[in-house]
């Protein structure tokens, strides 16, 4: 049976149901609330860290495929009762044309990408992937050539979303380069890591999550 997707953001039915398609790439278990004047994103699972950043994942995934109907998107995270106790909301924020780097992000979702079996030099990805993340307010500490640690400016629920957005941001432009960037959940590392970073930065950043650098 297929469920009936209404209009949103301007967008008719069946461009909103390519929109939760991409959106749902990186997140199958992200729910979708559709609403003429936004759409919700609820977490299916338990309130947890990993739901949250899949959450993220999803959003950042929703909000290039709105940049490519040429929606612009305005999003609000945990927006409360207003929309639902979602944890976060998508509503029109203006039209534009999307962009070149919009439209090679739109592809690097759709591509296959391979696993590699020796490393780029750091030189050749650093400031791209840092880029990435600073986009999404979030900072990329290089640990090593092949372990990349993800990091937001505070903590909390609203951060972790936002870490998963920069989370999937930073995959997918790893894929318009031409190489792989996978996370790797390991709350064992992250604890290691938040006293490390501790030591050299104080506490001006918390570590959500660990990316290497040549696997998916």
């Amino acid at each position: 049976m297929t469920v009936t997707v209404p209009g949103s953001l301007g967008l008719a039915s069946e461009e909103v149901r390519g929109v939760l398609s991409h959106a749902r790439a990186s997140a199958p278990g992200v729910r979708f609330e559709v609403r003429p004047e936004q759409i919700e994103l609820h977490t299916t699972g338990p309130h947890s860290r990993e739901t949250r950043l899949a959450c993220g994942a999803a959003l950042l995934n929703a909000r290039l495929a709105l940049q490519g109907h040429g929606i612009r998107p305005l999003v609000t995270l945990l927006p409360g009762q207003s929309a639902h106790d979602a944890a976060a909301a998508i509503r029109l924020g203006g039209h534009q044309e999307p962009g070149s780097d919009v439209l090679a992000l739109l592809r690097s979702l759709h591509a296959n990408r391979r696993t590699w079996t020796t490393f780029p030099e750091p030189a050749a990805w650093r400031g791209l992937l840092s880029r990435a993340a600073e986009v999404e307010r979030a900072w990329l500490h290089v640990r090593s050539a092949t372990e990349l640690v993800l990091c937001t400016f505070t903590q909390g629920a609203a951060a972790e979303i936002r870490a998963g957005q920069a989370m999937q941001r930073v995959v997918l432009t790893a894929g318009t380069a031409g190489f792989a960037v996978s996370p790797a959940h390991d709350a064992v590392i992250l604890s290691a890591l938040r006293a490390e970073l501790r030591s050299c930065l104080g506490d001006t950043l918390v570590p959500q999550i660990v990316l290497r650098l040549g696997t998916l």
